[in-house]
């Protein structure tokens, strides 16, 4: 309650605020002059990002109907604890899951609004990668018993791969599952503690069902890794099935609504036809059917669909981000030139423009790049299907990359971004913890960043070796066929805004990938006593300039698809100059930084001198102060609802800090005026009639 003061006192203090009354902005009023200042229509943006305007309208009608639920309300979200958290996403995701099976709304619809409600729980790789498996390696036969079983959410699964002793490395997974001719049953067993299944989504409490990875042994032999449709609970009374041992890992750095679990199998039997069939088969007496020679890696075909959406998930997650670091800090005041003058806006800043600008460059970037990763599965599918596998090595080395070089970026600016809203970044009701925490075990599953950029680089370096031998390198790998020309070609910008021209940067990048990718391969050669070895001593010594040159290519491939997406984009006329040019603005911003970040890979081998490499940085400095007006309107072009970011900072009104009290008053911790440490810590030491009390 607010202390009652007379008119004389209320004067008083009303004198003191008209000076600072009279310099004060309202964060509303801003939000409204920065979008007045922008360029381009940011809404014909939005469009064309979001896939046409009926997408666009549709996620702000899937938000509202979120909102009007129970079990989408999230304002609340920030206060949950763990069960709260775990209990809500099932609601949430089960929910949604029964209004696409009643035909309320279709599966695209659910798809969209599980990511509007952003609410991780124990359903994830069930849609994910459980049913994704069935329908990619299971027979005709398994498909029909266990789909339908799958989709009406009678079973639940996830996907059993990580072991605690052993991750990427499949090859060095330990579960077994040894056939027996005579009850015509596998027998699952976990050998060693480090064989123990660990991590898997859903596992913990909610999975009923695993497609489990485990080494196929019959007659004796060893067969490698297999994939087993998996029972491990009843389902009647939801408990472990005999020889099953199953439990949650435990709070985790975030993503704390989905249940990571332990699983161990104490000589469990399987019936054969739970073996994944569609591919390599197992016949009754134990005889082993490998896959045919051209589809041996369709075990890989589920991992490389997962990195693909992981790629194409990376640029939106960006997005969010800087939409709420770049709104915030259009409106958020700091430090005033002299007296009587209004406080400048943070992100007039150079050094915040900076940090913030070519952050959106990248989301955009990634963006495009999700989009033709995604293109590159959907057409692998098509040429599966007709039983042709000669795109998955290209595919599996491009997504293998571009995961790690995507996640990399979108990791670490999901944090620069909360770094750079200050002290209210640091709280969970800006969005950007949650975010980040949420998101950085993108760098990890699905494969080690690290280990990922080192199956790329083995696949350059053999297009390489293959170009020297007269097989002519193929697909993105195909500019390594001109390698000898390359390593002499020298930059030839002598002008300063030639360094912006797409075909100047990508040759800037080329250039360093082949460079790299050459290098590599001659200390490999060197390691390995003459020879080209990717295993070993030899290899092991070389692994950080193999992941150099993963990244310099991935990096190369990735500005190379911005640049398409941006060509095409103007070819096709759909969109206004003005949006073309911002886009094009992006694109050279986006190359620049990535020049500026490796500039000592293109002076080492005087490919760019020092007074051209000045010139990056100046070309830079030039484009951010041209971006500055179009900054807000570019990440409204995102499209977002607030009910997606759900951040008191990245408001489209802008209204950050009555957001923040609002919100803050929400907490339990709010519940009481005392707190809940009152009565059985603070008030004996603190209420003096206690104390008083007390001593007599």
């Amino acid at each position: 309650m607010a202390p009652q003061v007379d008119d004389r006192l209320r004067k008083l203090a009303d004198a003191s605020s008209e000076p600072i009354l009279a310099v004060h902005v309202e964060p509303s009023d801003d939000m409204v002059s920065e979008r007045a200042r922008a360029s381009f229509d940011s809404e014909e943006l939005a469009i064309e990002l979001n896939g046409g305007r009926a997408l666009l309208e549709k996620k702000a009608q899937l938000a509202q109907m979120l909102a009007e639920t129970e079990w989408g309300d999230k304002s609340k979200r920030y206060f949950l604890n763990r069960q709260e958290e775990h209990v809500g996403g099932l609601k949430a995701a089960t929910a949604i899951w029964d209004m696409v099976r009643q035909k309320k709304i279709s599966m695209e619809e659910g798809t969209l609004m599980r990511t509007l409600l952003f609410m991780p729980g124990g359903l994830e790789l069930h849609i994910g990668m459980f049913i994704p498996a069935l329908m990619s390696q299971g027979s005709p036969e398994q498909q029909a018993k266990w789909l339908p079983m799958a989709q009406k959410l009678e079973i639940i699964g996830t996907y059993a791969q990580t072991e605690l002793g052993h991750g990427t490395f499949v090859r060095g997974l330990e579960t077994t599952a040894t056939y027996d001719p005579e009850t015509e049953h596998f027998i699952i067993h976990s050998p060693t503690l480090t064989s123990t299944k660990w991590w898997p989504g859903g596992l913990g409490k909610t999975s009923t069902h695993v497609i489990l990875m485990a080494r196929l042994f019959t007659k004796g032999k060893d067969y490698g890794m297999h994939a087993f449709i998996t029972p491990i609970r009843d389902l009647a009374t939801h408990k472990p099935l005999p020889g099953v041992t199953i439990g949650d890992i435990g709070p985790k750095f975030g993503y704390n609504g989905v249940d990571n679990g332990f699983l161990r199998f104490e000589y469990v039997k399987l019936p054969r036809d739970h073996m994944m069939m569609r591919y390599a088969k197992i016949s009754p007496e134990g005889d082993y059917m490998p896959p045919p020679p051209a589809n041996a890696k369709a075990a890989y075909a589920t991992m490389v669909y997962v990195r693909a959406t992981i790629v194409e998930d990376a640029g939106w997650i960006l997005a969010r981000a800087t939409t709420i670091a770049v709104r915030y800090n259009a409106v958020r005041r700091q430090t005033a030139a002299k007296a009587g003058e209004k406080e400048l806006q943070v992100l007039d800043y150079q050094n915040t423009n900076a940090e913030l600008m070519p952050l959106v460059a990248a989301a955009y970037a990634l963006i495009f790049m999700g989009k033709s990763g995604i293109g590159m599965y959907n057409q692998f599918e098509k040429e599966r299907d007709q039983g042709n596998f000669e795109l998955l090595p290209e595919l599996h080395a491009i997504l293998s990359g571009m995961k790690a070089l995507s996640t990399w970026i979108t990791c670490d600016g999901i944090e620069a971004c909360r770094r750079g809203c200050g002290g209210h970044g640091y709280s969970l009701l800006s969005g950007l913890p949650t975010l980040y925490a949420s998101y950085v075990q993108n760098a990890t599953w699905e494969g080690d960043n690290n280990v990922l950029c080192l199956q790329s680089a083995r696949y350059l370096l053999k297009n390489l070796l293959g170009s020297q031998t007269g097989r002519a390198p193929q697909g993105s790998a195909s500019y390594l066929g001109n390698a000898k020309a390359e390593m002499k070609s020298k930059c030839e910008v002598s002008k300063a805004k030639q360094w912006r021209e797409p075909d100047v940067q990508l040759a800037a990048l080329r250039h360093r990938a082949t460079r790299l990718c050459i290098e590599a391969a001659q200390s490999l050669m060197k390691a390995c006593g003459g020879d080209l070895q990717f295993e070993g001593p030899g290899w092991n010594s070389c692994t950080v300039d193999m992941i150099r040159v993963a990244k310099a290519h991935s990096m190369l491939v990735l500005h190379q698809t911005f640049a398409d997406g941006v060509e095409k984009l103007q070819r096709a006329g759909s969109m206004s100059s003005q949006s073309v040019t911002v886009l094009q603005r992006l694109l050279s911003l986006f190359g620049l930084t990535a020049l500026l970040k490796d500039l000592g890979d293109l002076l080492e081998d005087d490919y760019a001198s020092r007074q051209q490499a000045s010139l990056i940085r100046q070309q830079q400095y030039a484009l951010l102060r041209e971006l500055r007006p179009d900054a807000v309107a570019l990440v409204d072009s995102f499209g977002f609802e607030d009910y997606l970011l759900n951040s008191s900072l990245g408001r489209k009104d802008g209204d950050v800090y009555r957001s923040l009290l609002e919100v803050a008053q929400r907490s339990p911790f709010n519940d009481t005026e005392e707190g809940p440490a009152w009565k059985p810590v603070l008030e004996a030491r603190l209420n003096p009639n206690v104390r008083a009390n007390a001593k007599l």
